[in-house]
């Protein structure tokens, strides 16, 4: 385990945040849960109420101090209800993601030791989900349509149940969750944060947003991801903020507008579709012109901004996976204040970009004066501070292997400026040798096609092999383009590319993948990150003739 840094004396506890703000604020909203019949707002009065009520069902139920207590949920009031009755009622939060395929889901339940589970209606029906969890596991409905079926329903624990009394509060250095990784090989690892990791973390993230009481923050990436967790989440306990939820995907651009955020956080992938559609409406000319001259581009991206629901977003933040710079670009160019940075599962103490002290194409700079960073000989990133993980749950020796005298080894390799700006140039065990002996880092290659729109996945290969490969997917407004003008511009991106690269780094083919990888295929986790050994061997076939010279031309199409 981690040696914490020594914690600042006014540091308080999610739970303490909480009893904050029910106390000086009790009737102002904090959750709002879109339902059929409208917009359905929690205050911080009424959510505690409902929380100690579930806190103590789940002590009368026989669970224990400490327990594990699962949620398998979409997005919702009563997720962010239910994390808080468990920290109320002494136990351990386990999210589950809801995209996380049978067996993972299965492996989760057992190796985190799981009591119980809460549960809705939005993912799996419970009759199904009983049978991919360990006999006999109590299921707890979050919302009343699979009231029925569960062990016991949220409605109905709050009209029943006699409250826990007070203010229960939790020792900092209490367990307080345990969040599954990716798992992109082998089965996900159960990485730990107590009262005073994570949390601090999240604790420190006012001082670069500027959120307040009076900010909205708008919630629809899952919250069983420790960003959205930390940046939504626990940043709303720590400013006294409002959160809006998101229905569905259909009705992402309705609940945006009804939310309107002053604090967005979006994924690169997010940005890059939300910038396509743009484009789409302006039409790619206007679009052009609008961004060649970015003195004139902020009024014309005011009511654009105003139509999507996002002109009162003060800080808007990228995180997650590499954004394009021309993206970044883009967003300012309209009016958006969007700034990256960096941070994983293991720690969220990690780099950001601010207003004024922004460098495009870095992920910033140390979050806070109690974060520490370094590389390693080899290069790789380094991080130090309060809050970084405990440790893998039941995996001493992968814990020894991440945390080292206690820094966290990020397995991302990078570059540290002379004023501090991290630059992220790849993963550790991405680096591949081609057939020539010399190594290849793909990610640097790889994000010099990020920004083409008309691409939604790549993969750089090339392991073993004479010349590098480029497999991309594309996205749905490359459907609207011509198959040949499409190909042009990849072989003209092709040539741009491969003439600032070294002759072992350059890329022979192009390969345009006929199908999108997915969670569904096996080829992206449930966190959406790409397999990249899985990808190579699906397309095996392909590249297979690219190599053998049976393909012509450098972009093929499957």
């Amino acid at each position: 385990m981690t040696i914490p840094h020594t914690l600042p004396e006014d540091y308080k506890t999610p739970l303490e945040m909480f009893y904050h703000w029910e106390a000086l604020s009790p009737g102002k909203t904090w959750l709002r849960q879109p339902t059929a019949a409208g917009w359905r707002d929690y205050s911080w009065q009424e959510a505690g109420a409902q929380c100690r009520r579930v806190a103590a069902e789940l002590r009368r139920m026989g669970l224990s101090d400490g327990d594990k207590v699962g949620i398998y949920a979409a997005n919702s009031a009563h997720w962010i209800m239910a994390d808080l009755a468990i920290m109320m009622a002494g136990m351990t939060s386990v999210p589950i993601y809801p995209t996380m395929p049978a067996d993972k889901m299965r492996y989760v339940a057992e190796h985190s030791d799981m009591t119980a589970v809460f549960a809705d209606s939005s993912v799996l029906p419970v009759e199904q989900l009983r049978n991919i969890l360990p006999e006999g596991m109590p299921i707890l409905a979050l919302d009343d349509a699979c009231a029925a079926d569960a062990d016991a329903g949220w409605s109905s624990i709050v009209e029943s149940a006699e409250p826990l009394a007070g203010n229960p509060l939790r020792d900092r250095d209490d367990l307080w969750t345990i969040a599954y990784t990716s798992g992109t090989t082998g089965m996900p690892k159960g990485v730990m944060h107590s009262f005073a990791t994570l949390p601090h973390s999240a604790s420190e993230i006012h001082r670069i947003s500027g959120a307040d009481e009076n900010a909205r923050f708008f919630s629809y990436l899952p919250l069983a991801h420790i960003a959205e967790r930390t940046v939504i989440d626990l940043h709303s306990l720590y400013t006294g903020a409002s959160i809006g939820f998101n229905r569905s995907r259909e009705s992402f651009a309705d609940d945006l507008r009804e939310i309107r955020p002053t604090f967005f956080f979006a994924v690169p992938r997010i940005w890059t579709n939300l910038k396509t559609g743009i484009v789409q409406q302006m039409g790619k000319q206007a679009w052009e012109q609008l961004i060649a001259n970015p003195d004139g581009a902020h009024e014309v991206g005011r009511p654009i901004l105003s139509a999507m629901g996002l002109d009162a977003v003060t800080f808007a933040f990228s995180g997650a996976a590499p954004i394009a710079t021309d993206d970044i670009e883009a967003w300012h160019a309209l009016g958006m204040p969007l700034y990256e940075g960096f941070g994983q599962s293991e720690f969220m103490s990690g780099t950001v970009n601010l207003p004024g002290h922004c460098r495009i194409g870095t992920v910033g700079r140390v979050l806070s004066d109690l974060t520490e960073m370094k590389l390693s000989e080899q290069g790789e990133i380094l991080f130090r501070a309060p809050g970084n993980m405990l440790g893998y749950y039941k995996e001493p020796e992968k814990t020894a292997e991440t945390i080292v005298d206690g820094w966290v080894h990020t397995g991302d390799k990078g570059a540290i400026d002379d004023e501090g700006y991290l630059r992220i140039t790849g993963r550790v065990k991405e680096i591949f040798k081609t057939a020539k002996g010399k190594y290849v880092a793909p990610a640097p290659i790889e994000n010099r096609f990020a920004a083409n729109p008309h691409i939604d996945q790549l993969c750089l290969v090339g392991r073993g092999l004479p010349q590098t490969l480029l497999l991309v997917v594309l996205s749905p407004s490359a459907a609207t383009v011509d198959r040949a003008e499409l190909t042009a511009t990849l072989e003209d991106q092709l040539d741009q590319a491969n003439a600032a690269l070294e002759a072992h780094e350059r890329i022979s083919h192009i390969i345009v993948c006929s199908e999108p990888w997915s969670i569904e295929n096996g080829l992206l986790t449930h966190t959406l990150k790409i397999l990249r050994d899985d990808v190579e061997a699906h397309l095996s076939p392909s590249i297979r003739q690219c190599v053998e010279g049976s393909l012509k031309g450098p972009v093929v199409w499957q």
